[in-house]
């Protein structure tokens, strides 16, 4: 699964990808390649798409998704105390509004300015830079369909000397800058690896994050699963306990593989869980990730020519043969863990 860093390097070589994405638009051209038709987006399906350049939108309209999910580095968008540059995140949130697209945008990476040059993984010496860039952000992008991530699987990559404390208190002030701003703006957290489930580490970042009354009702459980981890479906109904009243998203999931069936097969796994499962509190999933610019053998459901792998036909004749645009709301079946109904 993509590591912390791997998304930090992903939002730092998205301009280099704006220029590549113009250069590839037109060999695609030229070559013939397969022209797509657009549906309507599914608003419960998703895809990491890191950018919306070249012929991005045009794959994502013909595909069907209506989540694109991103990420940029916590320094990209304010590269010194104070100072902000919105453009990793504005290709993402502003241009899918326009195709009617929500996003979900992860933010990661704690600058060097922010803790002494401690590194990515190490908190700011002082949560009020990161309470203060939340604020920021939220001010920007509050009329747009858009979540906040908050870090990429910090159960990884979050050094802590208590599991859970930081990110914790990481997503706590996150909270509070959101209600400064607007109070009905989503959150999602914590953002886990499957690891995180047999360790402990959700359950216990759950509890603290309940305990500081961070989750509101409109915030989300994001969760990630690989084929690695444990099966699917008790992975999820352990999730969905431990979720309490939020609605619980697989954020992250994906294939690698030379093998482009068994890829095509992953996808109607997860799907085909995701439409029979009888969860109605897992309202969404996210496969990670649409192009990277390589032919194999990685997650990707694009070619580095944008040409379709047999993965991203298959997901976009699942969405076609499943309407999926309501999904019933969360039954309450009596006290959580953290004594909420």
């Amino acid at each position: 699964m993509p590591s912390s860093g791997q998304w930090v390097r992903a939002a730092a070589l998205i301009e280099g990808r704006r220029a590549l994405g113009t250069l590839l638009v037109a060999l695609s051209v030229a070559g013939g390649a397969l022209a797509l038709e657009s549906r309507l987006p599914n608003s419960h399906l998703g895809i990491v798409a890191f950018d919306l350049n070249g012929p991005v939108p045009d794959r994502l309209r013909a595909l069907g998704v209506g989540v694109i999910r991103g990420s940029c580095s916590w320094n990209s968008l304010e590269p010194a105390r104070g100072t902000f540059s919105w453009v990793c995140a504005d290709n993402v949130i502003v241009g899918a509004q326009a195709f009617g697209w929500r996003t979900y945008m992860t933010v990661v990476c704690t600058p060097d300015w922010a803790n002494g040059g401690a590194g990515c993984d190490e908190m700011p010496t002082d949560v009020t830079d990161w309470f203060e860039f939340v604020r920021q952000f939220v001010a920007r992008y509050a009329r747009y369909k858009t979540i906040l991530g908050i870090w990429n699987e910090p159960n990884l990559t979050l050094r802590e000397n208590t599991p859970g404390s930081n990110y914790a208190q990481l997503f706590a002030n996150a909270s509070n800058a959101r209600n400064l701003i607007a109070p009905g703006f989503s959150l999602a957290g914590p953002e886990v690896s499957h690891h995180a489930l047999p360790s402990g580490y959700f359950e216990r970042t759950m509890d603290l994050m309940r305990s500081a009354r961070s989750f509101d009702p409109q915030d989300i459980v994001s969760v990630h699963w690989y084929a690695d981890g444990p099966p699917l479906p008790t992975y999820l109904d352990a999730v969905g306990r431990l979720a309490g009243t939020q609605d619980v998203w697989l954020s992250e999931t994906g294939f690698a593989t030379a093998d482009l069936a068994m890829q095509s097969d992953f996808f109607t796994q997860v799907l085909d869980e995701f439409a029979n499962g009888q969860r109605p509190w897992w309202t969404h999933v996210i496969f990670y990730r649409l192009w990277d610019g390589h032919d194999c053998c990685t997650e990707a459901i694009l070619r580095g020519d944008y040409s379709t792998k047999p993965a991203f036909d298959r997901y976009r004749e699942w969405i076609g043969n499943h309407a999926m645009e309501r999904r019933s709301p969360r039954p309450v079946i009596g006290p959580t863990r953290s004594g909420r109904s």
